[in-house]
């Protein structure tokens, strides 16, 4: 099995749009319905004096949000089993947040040693 991980560094991004706790809810349960992702708890949103921490954990995958309001940086990170879309969580992150700097990466995760086939010797 392989999880497809999507993440980017996100600069000029509004201080408002960082420290807004329901629009951040509500921008981490968009973003795993864009991705085909199913939430198992509540988003958590907490914003403490180094930054913002929001996260959703959903069945087999995550999305994440790690901020930096005064700074206007925003690390986001979508992931989830290889038939789910986290490209498409992430472009939601994206758009509504209002970044005017995006640096962004995909990644196939999966099994860390090879395949063994018995019958090959």
């Amino acid at each position: 099995m392989t999880f497809e991980h999507a993440f980017a560094d996100l600069g000029g991004v509004p201080a408002n749009r960082l420290t807004d706790t329901q629009a951040l809810t509500g921008l981490l349960l968009a973003a795993a319905n864009a991705a085909g992702l199913n939430p198992a708890a509540a988003p958590v949103v907490t914003v403490g004096p180094r930054g913002v921490a929001a996260a959703l954990v959903c069945h087999g995958g995550h999305v994440a949000m790690h901020a930096l309001p005064e700074e206007g940086l925003c690390f986001a990170d979508v992931a989830g089993p290889g038939a789910k879309h986290p490209q498409r969580g992430l472009e939601i992150i994206i758009k509504r947040l209002g970044a005017r700097e995006v640096r962004s990466d995909t990644r196939r995760r999966g099994s860390v040693t090879p395949a063994t086939n018995p019958e090959v010797s």
